[in-house]
Parts: structure tokens; C-alpha cells; sequence
């Protein structure tokens, strides 16, 4: 598929077009539209400092009407701060030290960690696809909305949503993997349930700083939930969490 044709199905602006689609990247959307993965790329979600997210048209071959398409920047990514979560994973040991390189290898983790989410039965988006910088996964939304992040509406039950929250966390250490960016801005709320995303940065159990992150994530989770009227003991949780 030529590369025209592939743009005439990208229904957004020049600018961020300009920011992100490089000819690998339109190369890989013309893979997926081949392959009736995409019909067409519609409009932004979110853009943070590492990716910009697009919702994108599902075609014949995917279970979705609608999916998420993550694009990872390579030229503006913070590759020292993605090298830190890297280094020290033994299945990305060969990852040369180049900003490239570790965008992609940062793409492959967070398909990687989002099939183990899948497996496990954690609310988070299912996997796709992934190529070089570029990340296909279910939409988390309702009609073609995209859901919120629990930072912008706050969670609908939060004595329930604390609890979820709380088992998905054991569930991932169980799985050999914590998120170890845990927090009200990396949480979406869709109905009665909070789903976890940016999971490119989970760590095995196995990683130097495995014990360090998981710290952090459920202090993250107290702090958020005590404004709540939420209290509970770190200790008692970190205990439910690793038995």
C-alpha cells in the first residue's frame, strides 16, 4: 500500500502527523490495514511525553470496532529515563544504548507486559500488535469515547476500586511483574472498574529495583485513595500483595 493511500485513511492534522509518522511508521499502518487489522486512524486520545495515542477504526480481522494505537516518539522520547526501566530486565539484555533502539525495545516491553495483564485477568488493554514504535491494542472507552483517567473523574466506588486495584496488583506480582508507575494519572475509569495503562515501564520480580517500585506503587495507591476516607496499614497491604 502506498503511502498516499495510507495517509488519505490517517483522519488527523498535518502537525501531529508531522510529529510522529515517520515512512516506518506509515509503512507498519499499511501493514495493518493489509492485514484488516485498521481501517482507518481517526483522531488523538492522549499525547504524553514518551507516545501519542490515537483511536483508530478496527477492520474485518480485528475483534473491535474501534482499537487504540499507541506511536511512540523517537525523536522527543526521554530514552535515558525508559533505559533505567530496561536495564536490568533480562529479556531485553542485548538493547544496544542508542535512543532507537530502546523506543523500540520499549515498544516490544509494553506489548510484552500488556500479554501478561491479558493472561492474568488484570484490567488493562489487550494486545494487538506491535512493530518498531507502534503499539495495537484494545480500546478502553464506550461508543467510541475514550475513557478518563481516574485523575480527571474520580473513582466510582473508591472502597471497590481500592480493592480491584489492590488485586490486580497481586495478581501482576504473582505474574512476575510490577507496573512501577502506579498512579491516578495511569488509571482509567470505564462503568464501576479501573483499568491500568503506560505499563512499557513494569519490571519483572527479578529486576534490581523490583521491591523499590512496587513500594512505590502502592504508596501511590494509598496516598490517592486516602483522600477518599480510605485508610489502610502499607505493611498489611505489601503482605496481601506478596503471600
Amino acid at each position: 500500500m502506498l503511502i498516499e493511500e495510507i495517509r488519505k485513511r490517517v483522519k488527523i492534522e498535518r502537525k501531529i502527523e508531522s510529529q510522529v509518522l515517520d515512512r516506518d511508521v506509515f509503512l507498519t499502518l499499511g501493514y495493518l490495514m493489509n492485514k484488516k487489522l485498521i481501517q482507518t486512524v481517526d483522531f488523538p486520545i492522549s499525547k504524553g511525553k514518551e507516545a501519542y495515542v490515537f483511536r483508530a477504526t478496527g477492520g474485518e480481522n480485528a475483534e473491535d470496532h474501534f482499537l487504540a494505537l499507541k506511536i511512540y516518539m523517537i525523536d522527543t522520547s526521554p530514552f535515558k529515563h525508559m533505559y533505567e526501566y530496561i536495564h536490568g530486565d533480562p529479556r531485553f539484555r542485548a538493547i544496544k544504548r542508542n535512543k532507537r533502539d530502546i523506543v523500540y525495545a520499549w515498544t516490544r516491553k509494553e506489548y510484552r507486559n500488556l500479554k501478561i495483564c491479558e493472561v492474568a485477568g488484570i484490567h488493562a488493554p489487550s494486545p494487538y500488535y506491535f512493530q518498531k514504535n507502534v503499539l495495537l491494542m484494545s480500546f478502553i472507552g464506550d461508543e467510541g469515547s475514550p475513557a478518563r483517567l481516574l485523575k480527571e473523574v474520580g473513582p466510582p466506588d473508591p472502597r471497590t476500586n481500592f480493592k480491584q486495584l489492590i488485586r490486580d496488583i497481586r495478581k501482576l506480582y504473582h505474574n512476575n511483574l510490577i507496573h512501577a508507575d502506579i498512579s491516578e494519572y495511569n488509571l482509567l475509569v470505564k462503568g464501576d472498574l479501573l483499568y491500568l495503562i503506560d505499563i512499557g515501564q513494569g519490571v519483572g520480580t527479578e529486576h534490581p529495583m523490583a521491591e523499590s517500585f512496587l513500594d512505590r506503587d502502592i504508596q501511590n495507591v494509598l496516598r490517592y485513595f486516602s483522600k477518599f476516607g480510605i485508610k489502610d496499614n502499607f505493611e498489611d497491604i505489601k503482605k496481601k500483595i506478596i503471600s
